[in-house]
């Protein structure tokens, strides 16, 4: 049992309550601070067994008995408080909360860029978090040397983080500015660049060599890849479908494609 003192009690009105609330609605609340909600207790010690740092833990009085003791253990100088069912309720992003909540710094940036030889995946303004959790949580499994991210949804987004399962912490990512820089460095140090793109002139995805490594490009879920952008590309693929069908969910894709690179 946790002594006096080891855990306080956050009353109505906490600052750090409300702050967690304000992380986990608004991307502009998140980057104001340079942090984001967690939420869980898999996700908290995933964060805390890569090396993220936490400013504050918040648990209700069951999970303090279940956690508290390994949390305390893992993060000895970060702040702890009990907070009621009433108040995990309210700032909840999940129907069963379990009662485990953090606030955490977010990653530093990575300056990151391809090599010959690297498999990574350029996401081109990705919009439903879903998807980019999907996609981190498959390149994990799968394995990548990059995810390059341009102009996409809040990679902090609770619900990015959750589709993750933690692959957030792990995998390589990569905010870029311009995509134009982008394909440039990869043709002057020769990584090919792979448009996926729904284009019956396009190759067929089995049908290319990824042995030697490539970018592969992935677009909007509504518009895929703008004109300008597939054509500064090595190459073009298409995923082989039914007549019938004519696009796949972003993220789908995204695995089929990490699969191939994964061969």
């Amino acid at each position: 049992m946790p002594q006096n003192g080891e855990i306080l009690q956050a009353g109505t009105g906490n600052q750090t309550v409300k702050l967690f609330a304000g992380l986990n609605r608004s991307r502009a609340i998140r980057e104001k601070n340079r942090a984001f909600a967690l939420e869980g207790s898999r996700l908290v010690f995933d964060a805390l067994q890569t090396g993220v740092k936490l400013r504050a833990v918040l648990l209700t009085e069951k999970a303090r008995l279940q956690h508290f003791d390994a949390l305390k253990q893992a993060a000895p100088d970060t702040k702890m408080l009990l907070i009621s069912d009433r108040q995990a309720k309210e700032i909840a992003d999940t129907e069963t909360a379990q009662g485990v909540f953090a606030v955490a710094e977010m990653l530093p940036e990575k300056e990151l860029l391809p090599k010959a030889g690297d498999r990574a995946m350029l996401l081109h303004c990705l919009q439903d978090p879903s998807n980019l959790g999907a996609i981190l949580r498959t390149a994990e499994a799968l394995g990548t040397d990059g995810l390059y991210l341009y102009q996409c949804c809040d990679l902090y987004n609770p619900k990015v983080i959750r589709g993750s399962m933690g692959a957030i912490f792990r995998v390589p990512v990569c905010r870029i500015r311009d995509t134009e820089e982008f394909l440039a460095h990869c043709r002057e140090t020769g990584v090919p660049t792979c448009a996926a793109v729904v284009d019956r002139d396009a190759k067929l995805l089995g049908q290319y060599d990824f042995s030697g490594g490539a970018v592969v490009l992935i677009g909007n879920e509504g518009n895929g890849l703008p004109r300008e952008v597939s054509g500064l590309c090595t190459e073009k693929l298409t995923i082989p479908m039914s007549p019938e069908s004519n696009s796949l969910n972003a993220a789908m894709a995204a695995g089929l494609f990490l699969w191939e690179m994964a061969k």
